[in-house]
């Protein structure tokens, strides 16, 4: 059974939003790399730290056997805590696989290419004697080992760390969310917009407006495109929606007239025979019948009509965008 959503705007009144593939996959990949690069940093980092620290408390002279003695206390590690921040870390790590892939997954469906498909370029720079390295970038940080003064201070560091990385990976969740709904909006559109071609192979035979009338060769108009083709070639619907009309009515010959919603309907006319009937919901591109002669007709060929609003419209205005 097929399933046609109806958009709630006008299709020909809507306006696309388009996304640059370079910039969405670039964005997020340089998001995800510096996300993980910080978090593997730190991990790093606090592992080579100590986790346990030892207190030196320097008692009152106590006189036990006539000497003075210091009394050595040992403060238990902070277990608890680390694998408190292992645990976020591990979740964080997770969240960012789902993301990364939800992001690939989102860029297919707009029909983007990274750019791990073409080759890589390795650009370079001069210095100031010319000579040429690698171009290189990133974040300033502590080096390894320094900027630590305590396991207390590495825990402190990783745990703003991690809440910046939590606050990063909630940005970039709604920012995907968002970019996924513009895309499932203009696929909705697209569904109902008539911008497919309802006759393959075929060159227009007799234009949208004024032309001289096939039969009395007086001025008349011409209300929509004419596609010539071979007896029995099919007829696909342009757009989808629900069949209004499918029957014979008069000049028109064998038709079916199509609704896509918001005032925006679609004509097959001269057909020699139908497959559907009124009350059917078509898909776009669905085979709805088959090129004929029917009605007031000079041979087999589809005349094909949009309506917006009850009024015709030049349906090239529509095929052009597909």
């Amino acid at each position: 059974m097929a399933l046609v959503i109806l958009s709630a705007d006008a299709a020909t009144e809507s306006k696309v939003r388009t996304v640059s593939s370079r910039r969405l996959l670039v964005g997020v990949s340089a998001l995800l790399a510096g996300a993980l690069a910080g978090g593997f940093w730190l991990g790093y980092d606090y592992g080579r730290s100590d986790h346990s620290v030892e207190a030196v408390l320097i008692a009152p002279e106590v006189e036990i056997d006539g000497s003075d003695e210091q009394i050595v206390v040992e403060v238990p590690s902070a277990e608890p805590e680390s694998r408190f921040l292992i645990g976020r870390v591990g979740e964080l790590s997770g969240r960012l696989l789902r993301l990364e892939a939800e992001a690939i997954l989102l860029a297919k469906r707009l029909g983007l290419k990274s750019d791990e498909d073409g080759e890589a370029v390795e650009e370079s720079v001069e210095d100031a004697k010319g000579n040429k390295k690698p171009a290189e970038g990133g974040p300033m940080m502590p080096a390894i080992g320094e900027g630590l003064s305590s396991s207390e201070e590495a825990m402190a560091v990783v745990g703003s760390s991690l809440e910046m990385l939590e606050a990063d990976l909630g940005r970039l969740a709604e920012t995907l969310s968002t970019i996924d709904e513009m895309a499932a909006q203009q696929v909705v559109e697209s569904m109902i917009y008539p911008s497919r071609q309802p006759v393959l192979g075929s060159r227009i035979g007799s234009r949208f407006g004024n032309r001289a009338d096939p039969f009395n060769k007086r001025r008349a108009f011409h209300s929509g495109l004419d596609f010539p083709a071979p007896a029995g070639s099919p007829i696909y619907a342009s757009a989808g929606g629900v069949v209004r009309y499918a029957g014979f009515r008069g000049e028109y010959g064998r038709q079916v007239e199509i609704d896509h919603g918001n005032g925006l309907v679609t004509r097959y006319s001269h057909a020699r025979r139908l497959h559907v009937r009124s009350g059917d919901v078509v898909t776009p591109g669905q085979h709805i019948a088959d090129i004929g002669s029917s009605g007031r007709s000079t041979g087999p060929h589809l005349h094909f009509e949009v309506l917006k609003n009850g009024r015709f419209v030049d349906p090239e205005d529509y095929l052009r965008a597909g």
